[in-house]
């Protein structure tokens, strides 16, 4: 059984395509921005973290699963993700209360970021399921963040990957840590085989 996480897309969904192609995996998971200029038909199981997303509306045509904060299983393996990236303030506010601090509305402009809810619902459902650990978690999150080691710390993934400049690998404890580079990169995939 194989999963193909791919880096952010930035637009390359034909790369996208020729990976799955080629590679064949049972499971797809790309990285945001997708940045996509119509929307992505992949005709099998593919999911994805958004970024800060040009479209958010594109985006939801397309026929891939937004992590959200859920967690999955395909046969036994247990995958999750946390969609959005960091903000140094909103992570710590609801959607709700990040609106009341800007005269109750919600910034537009805010939308792609992580907030306290989606962090909530990932530890809710990890509890809920009653399982010991997760197989792979993605997020935009890198290794030194904060939010991320309470993350690690609680779901206890065995693989933690992550969009990054250059291709990292390491381990702590036992989990492993994957940083991937943009998908048009050589070292923009990584295979996970179960």
């Amino acid at each position: 059984m194989d999963f193909l996480i791919v880096g952010p897309l930035n637009g390359h969904d034909k790369r996208l395509k020729g990976l799955v192609e080629v590679t064949s995996p049972d499971i797809t998971i790309a990285f945001g921005p997708m940045n996509l200029s119509r929307p992505l038909t992949l005709k099998r199981t593919w999911f994805y973290i958004h970024g800060k997303e040009k479209d958010f509306e594109i985006l939801s045509k397309s026929d891939g699963v937004d992590f959200m904060s859920r967690i999955f299983k395909y046969k036994n393996i247990y995958f999750c993700g946390l969609s959005g990236i960091f903000h140094p303030q909103t992570y710590k506010f609801t959607r709700k209360e990040w609106a009341k601090r800007n005269k109750g509305k919600f910034p537009k402009k805010d939308m792609g970021y992580i907030f306290n809810e989606d962090i909530l619902a990932l530890f809710a459902t990890f509890e809920k399921l009653k399982i010991p650990k997760v197989n792979i978690f993605v997020s935009m999150l890198s290794p030194e963040n904060k939010l991320l080691k309470e993350i690690v710390e609680t779901i206890n993934p065995d693989y933690c990957i992550y969009p990054s400049k250059r291709f990292q690998k390491f381990k702590e404890g036992t989990t492993k840590y994957i940083g991937i580079e943009d998908a048009q990169s050589f070292n923009g995939k990584y295979i996970i085989h179960f």
